[in-house]
């Protein structure tokens, strides 16, 4: 392919994508269905792969210039209502209660006492029965949000700016022309930032400067970083295994990570049925994969009462497995944080789309395509979307469910360079 009609095809793409997300927040300014937002995000992947698939052609684009296409291609997202989750609507709310003197960790939404302040936002929060699941950093940045004004276009542009910023970085540290691009442009990264305002890119941005800085030795840093990633993200904790060989700075990245998170468990005990943390481990569910197996298998073998929790203590035990090998065979930081990213997902008994910006980072700086096509596969998980909206109900059609997991299984089997714990293997080649 030359090079100019390789441009020409590249500005096809970039202008078909760009039409597709501006008919698509027209379309949910006008108050259309989540469904109608999840098939055009399906729709925009197919002029997504094209511009990947043409910028082979092309010149690598600058940091600058990447970090300007993932904001000019989710401005339009910005002033759209957030129609495929409400969680911003809990990041506005706990950012509020913070600046008028309470605790969302021991006062949940609907406690009496926050009574006076309830408002449109209290009526759109979701599971207003128990307090926040976040880490302190999250309320930091809820907090941020509250004293610039509360509104959800603030939230929704932190995050897009946290997208913008990631592919800048992804840019300046590989030689790749294919990941900041696939990162800056990625229809579900876009819209979970700039139309659901989640901020989970923030957490893949640290989780892949955590394994970035110990892959150049800079321990200090790479602390620094997986702090930051428990901070806004209790994941975080998957990468303190990569600083075994160090122990002085495992002590360090473990109790600083710690210490971030004795908020979550001493303001509102694990135990009690208001905790949001002790309610998110130990209940919630959905969208998961290797888990409904071991779910289903702890059913047929134990019954229903207690094949929940024995489920949980498995993969959980698996994930522990997991992190021993990736420590035992000395596996490189990048390609190990890759690995338990992808381990995490698999063996979580809740993968929401959202969580997927934990892995793309630092899928795409190995090369890797299983991660891009899940992005795509993920949309799936929306489909009970119309009817909760309607009804209140979740359910999820257990067929789609399969296929999602399907495709991703079949994504990993041919992707030639998939996660490994190959015990002899180099940092990824193409890393600046």
């Amino acid at each position: 392919m030359t090079a100019r009609r390789a441009q020409v095809l590249f500005l096809v793409c970039l202008a078909s994508l760009g039409g597709i997300l501006i008919a698509l927040a027209l379309a949910a300014r006008a108050g259309c269905r989540p469904s109608t937002v999840v098939a055009g995000l399906a729709i925009s992947f197919i002029p997504y792969a094209g511009s990947l698939v043409v910028s082979r052609s092309l010149h690598r684009l600058p940091a600058r210039r990447i970090a300007s296409l993932a904001l000019l291609f989710g401005a339009p997202l910005l002033l759209a209502p957030p129609l495929l989750s409400d969680d911003l609507y809990r990041y506005l709310w706990e950012g509020r209660i913070w600046l008028e003197g309470f605790n969302p960790y021991r006062l949940a939404p609907d406690d009496p006492t926050l009574a006076p302040l309830r408002d449109e936002v209290w009526l759109k929060i979701n599971n207003r029965p128990i307090g926040s699941i976040y880490p302190p950093l999250s309320q930091l940045l809820f907090l941020f949000v509250a004293w610039a004004g509360g509104q959800a276009w603030i939230v929704k542009l932190l995050a897009l700016l946290a997208q913008a910023g990631t592919a800048a970085f992804v840019a300046r540290i590989t030689k790749s022309s294919r990941a900041p691009l696939a990162l800056a442009l990625n229809p579900l990264l876009l819209s979970e930032s700039a139309l659901n305002g989640h901020l989970d890119i923030l957490c893949g941005l640290a989780l892949l400067i955590t394994a970035w800085a110990l892959a150049q030795q800079r321990y200090l840093r790479a602390g620094i970083a997986v702090s930051a990633a428990v901070g806004l993200k209790v994941v975080g904790l998957a990468l303190l295994p990569l600083f075994a060989r160090r122990p002085k700075a495992l002590l360090g990245a473990a109790f600083a990570s710690l210490l971030l998170l004795v908020p979550l468990v001493v303001w509102r005990a694990p135990i009690d049925p208001v905790s949001g943390a002790g309610q998110f481990a130990s209940r919630w569910r959905g969208n998961e994969s290797l888990f409904a197996l071991a779910d289903w298998a702890c059913r047929q073998g134990l019954g229903d009462a207690c094949a929940d929790l024995a489920a949980r203590s498995a993969m959980v035990l698996a994930f522990f497995v997991l992190c021993a090998l990736v420590v035992k065979r000395r596996v490189p930081s990048l390609p190990a944080a890759r690995f338990l990213i992808w381990s995490v997902l698999l063996l979580s008994p809740q993968v929401h789309p959202w969580y997927l910006a934990w892995l793309l980072p630092l899928e795409l700086i190995a090369g890797g395509s299983a991660g891009l096509v899940w992005s795509a596969a993920v949309l799936f998980a929306y489909a009970p979307l119309d009817l909760w909206v309607s009804q209140g109900v979740w359910r999820m059609p257990p067929w789609l469910q399969v296929l999602e997991y399907a495709i991703v299984a079949l994504a990993l089997i041919f992707d030639p360079k998939r996660p490994t714990l190959r015990p002899v293997t180099a940092e990824w080649q193409f890393l600046s």
